[in-house]
């Protein structure tokens, strides 16, 4: 008798790294959770309340030049970008993650304010801005990036990426554009899209990986790590002088809760980076 023969499409397909759905999972916990506490309590809206009372009415609701660099002609460019390098460099699988990463989370961000109320607790006249777009953008544009690119341009990449998404963090606290709650929950959105492309490309992409090396990983992270470090430590000096002026949280106003405010925005970014450079070792 002769044996049968498997086909070949009966092959198993490879699992999904426990990182990258851990990731999703905390991210989608990371955002319910801040939208609850700095959205839906009173306590939350007086205390982000205070850091706009400080923007000065000169500058608010104005912009800087990483606002206006992020427009619509902007991210269809970026997007453009990505998906060619990544067919240049015969990475369909990259092409199709890096394009699902900003769409995705674009898409979602711009849901979730939509359908997302921010009750009236406070005297505040600002509407809701949870998560924050242009924020979204930036990090969802860095990661998608640093998807398209080849291991000897991705550190490059992911360290001006990260300065410039964490100046447009700062520049959105600084001329009152959003909050630092809006911040965060626009790193929790790209941190989704990143395990969820990063899911279905380890069940479905058959593209080499692509792994950056171990001296070119570790200064990487040393770097983004340093510039966390430094500007969390900046920024809780700097809150701790300006609540102190007061003796109260939900009150304080003035040039140095603003200011600490901001610092707390880009390091924000700066730590979703750097956890997702961490988390990401080879794409």
């Amino acid at each position: 008798m002769n044996a049968t023969t498997l086909p070949a499409s009966t092959t198993a397909r490879r699992p999904v790294p426990a990182r990258w759905m851990l990731t999703s999972i905390g991210s989608a916990v990371a955002l319910g959770g801040v939208y609850a506490v700095a959205v839906l309590t009173k306590p939350g809206q007086e205390i982000e309340d205070s850091i706009l009372r400080s923007v000065d009415g000169g500058t608010l609701l104005k912009s800087g030049r990483a606002l206006d660099a992020i427009s619509i002609p902007a991210i269809l460019v970026v997007v453009g970008v990505v998906v060619l390098i990544a067919f240049v460099r015969r990475r369909p699988g990259a092409a199709f993650q890096s394009a699902s990463l900003i769409v995705g989370s674009i898409a979602t961000a711009q849901i979730i304010k939509a359908i997302a109320p921010r009750p009236e607790l406070t005297e505040s006249t600002l509407s809701n801005s949870f998560p924050s777009g242009h924020v979204t953008i930036a990090v969802a544009g860095l990661l998608a990036l640093s998807t398209a690119f080849g291991r000897h341009l991705r550190p490059l990449i992911m360290v001006v990426g990260t300065a410039f998404a964490a100046l447009v963090a700062e520049q959105t606290v600084a001329y009152g554009w959003h909050r630092v709650s809006d911040v965060c929950g626009a790193c929790a959105v790209a941190l989704l899209w990143l395990g969820i492309v990063r899911s279905a490309a380890a069940v479905w992409s058959r593209d080499r990986r692509d792994t950056v090396g171990k001296k070119a990983h570790g200064f990487t992270s040393a770097v983004l790590g340093l510039a966390l470090v430094a500007t969390l430590a900046a920024a809780g000096a700097i809150f701790s002088i300006g609540i102190g002026a007061d003796m109260t949280v939900t009150m304080s106003t003035g040039p140095g809760v603003l200011v600490g405010a901001r610092l707390l925005s880009a390091g924000v970014v700066i730590a979703t980076a750097w956890l997702a450079w961490k988390l990401d070792r080879s794409v």
